[in-house]
């Protein structure tokens, strides 16, 4: 009778484990992990995603809230809010599946030229619009932390830890939180060595940088502070009609500057912002080789300019007859940047070189003729809206300059990065066999079928026929929500 009971027991058992979803049997696996590899943790369960945090920073507490930006205020009391967040994800056991850092990306091989190492930037207010599920309920709600753990790693502190500027944390996520039944799919340079499969726990870093109530107010702020450094930087103006004593209207975040030329450009009074870490001038974008030394950048980018268009007008020699305006088709090379100097676009293969190690593309100038651009969304156009208001006031034949706002640029969802592997120089396995085939009939034709083995030699089989494959990844640079972009021209010459 009790062999019976037990065996009953037993397959009770067992149909309770079948029965159990794949998310159950997930969050079992990861609390013995937990248990296993980080019991200090155990304690910091958060019931609302069922993950574990560790606190690394516990965050500014003295930075004033001002303006646009909430300073140390904690993120979860914000009822609309934009935050700038630097973020690692690693498998269960250490491998790096994504990553916004260049020197980490340094250390695991996938450094690219082309990637844009700066925090990420969301909308993280009363509801998720984006961010990773575990990041934002990270961020917008209280975490619970054991009473040991506080005792043991933070004894001056009490309560609950609410993330806020300065904050550093490692989630320990299951995949219903992170990426699910996908796997990871980061693009863009910031993938890391290893993927994550699908289903599979993972581990998170999140640090905030800053956040702020309003992306649109501070791209904005920051394109008026850098137009101030340099007194030839102009609105532009609209195109509607002004009545008689009235002030013209102009473009709001859209500047040019007619008199750029990289010949006279004074190199030490370039200055540059990088909103993610802080408000102040001269932050310029920094990874671990090509923009260590900025000023070598804008030396090159002089160099190749003048090398190539030498006898740039001057501004006495703009005239009316030399205007582009909308009904011309106007030739453009351009370099296009952050406002922190990253390059993240140029049609001059010199500084493709340079900038990204790009030696696959040729030169050719950007055709473009404004009109074939009127009564068109943004989406529509060929071109971006400050090239579409722009460059009908250039001249032919001029070096100018242009920054903008996101509102004439890539707006409010900006351009996701992405990555493109693809495969060339060997031949498929039908060829293979074609190849062969072709072989084999030669031998038997000519030289009559008992001297085939003979005749037969892999070695020498090369009938157009190569093993050998290149691999070549591209990758297109991610250009982030509310982002300011700057651009250096040179207009061509009018076609006589």
């Amino acid at each position: 009778m009790l062999v019976v009971v037990a065996a009953v027991l037993w397959l009770s058992s067992c149909v309770k484990e079948l029965s159990m979803s794949g998310a159950e049997q997930e969050a079992r696996s990861l609390a013995a992990w937990m248990r296993l590899n980080k019991p200090d943790l155990v304690g910091n369960y958060q019931e609302n995603g069922g993950y574990y945090v560790e606190v690394l920073a516990w965050g500014d507490e003295d930075i004033p809230a001002e303006g646009n930006d909430f300073g140390s205020e904690p993120l979860m009391e914000q009822d609309t809010c934009w935050v700038f967040t630097d973020m690692t994800g690693y498998s269960l056991d250490g491998n790096v599946c994504l990553t916004r850092t260049p020197l980490l990306a340094e250390m695991n091989g996938t450094f690219s030229y082309n990637t844009h190492y700066v925090p990420y930037v969301n909308y993280c207010g009363n509801v998720n619009l984006g961010l990773l599920e575990g990041s934002y309920l990270s961020m917008r709600n209280a975490l619970t932390l054991g009473a040991d753990y506080l005792a043991k790693k933070w004894p001056d502190r009490t309560g609950d830890f609410k993330m806020r500027r300065g904050s550093k944390v490692r989630l320990y996520m299951p995949s219903t939180i992170a990426y699910g039944e996908t796997g990871s799919s980061v693009q863009g340079g910031y993938e890391g060595e290893y993927s994550l499969d699908a289903n599979t726990p993972m581990i998170m870093d999140i640090e905030v940088k800053r956040a702020v109530k309003n992306p649109s107010d501070l791209e904005l702020e920051m394109v008026e502070r850098y137009v101030a450094n340099i007194s030839d930087w102009r609105k532009v103006q609209t195109d509607d009609e002004v009545e008689e004593g009235e002030e013209p209207k102009y473009h709001t975040g859209l500047y040019l500057n007619h008199y750029y030329n990289p010949r006279t450009a004074n190199l030490d009074a370039c200055r540059y912002y990088m909103p993610h870490i802080d408000v102040g001038m001269n932050n310029c974008y920094k990874d671990s080789k090509k923009y260590l030394d900025m000023r070598s950048v804008e030396e090159k980018i002089k160099e190749v300019f003048l090398k190539r268009f030498p006898n740039a007008i001057s501004p006495s020699e703009m005239t009316e007859d030399r205007l582009v305006t909308k009904e011309n088709t106007a030739k453009v090379w351009y370099v296009c940047r952050f406002l922190d100097g990253f390059i993240l676009d140029t049609n001059i293969d010199e500084l493709r070189e340079y900038c990204f190690d790009d030696f696959s593309r040729e030169s050719v100038a950007f055709s473009y003729r404004a009109k074939d651009d009127d009564n068109k969304n943004d989406n529509e156009r060929t071109a971006i809206g400050a090239w579409y208001y722009c460059i009908p006031k250039l001249y032919f034949g001029q070096y100018a300059a242009i920054v903008t706002t996101s509102g004439y640029a890539y707006g409010v969802a900006g351009i996701s990065g992405s990555t493109t592997t693809s495969t060339s120089g060997g031949n498929s396995m039908a060829d293979y066999y074609a190849y062969m085939n072709y072989y084999n009939y030669y031998n038997y034709y000519y030289y009559g079928y008992g001297n085939y083995y003979n005749y037969y030699d892999y070695n020498s089989y090369n009938y157009g026929y190569s093993e050998e494959t290149v691999e070549t990844t591209t990758i297109d640079t991610e250009i982030l929500p509310y982002t300011p972009l700057v651009f250096y021209l040179y207009v061509e010459p009018q076609e006589e």
